[in-house]
């Protein structure tokens, strides 16, 4: 796998979206009281030898608690609580190696109402 395959691989859009406009827009997910729905997206990695992508995030700097294979999708939603900060990364990989996590992407505590 090229040396390139493992620096493209960028997390490009984190988007935080109210539970009260979630609510009348979308069924699902929705989230219950007290979690936020993140919405991240990414840019696919230019190597031809990807064929999916697995989403990190936990409460600790690059300790992460918890990981959800997205498969080849570019974009994915994650329910997560207003009372905490989160870390999230991805990885690329291909049918025989993994790449290094992206650059880590922090979704800060909601301390306002949406």
């Amino acid at each position: 796998m090229s040396p390139r395959f493992y620096h493209h691989l960028l997390i490009v859009l984190v988007s935080l979206i109210s539970t009260q406009a979630l609510y009348g827009i979308t069924p699902t997910p929705t989230p219950s009281p007290g979690t936020r729905t993140v919405k991240l997206a990414w840019q696919a990695s230019p190597s031809p030898e990807v064929v999916g992508y697995k989403i990190f995030w936990g409460t600790g700097s690059y300790n992460y608690q918890s990981a959800r294979d997205v498969r080849n999708a570019l974009t994915t939603s994650l329910s997560l609580s207003t009372s905490s900060k989160y870390y999230v990364a991805i990885v690329a990989y291909s049918m025989t190696e993994t790449s290094w996590f992206s650059n880590q992407v922090v979704v800060p505590a909601s301390t306002t109402s949406w």
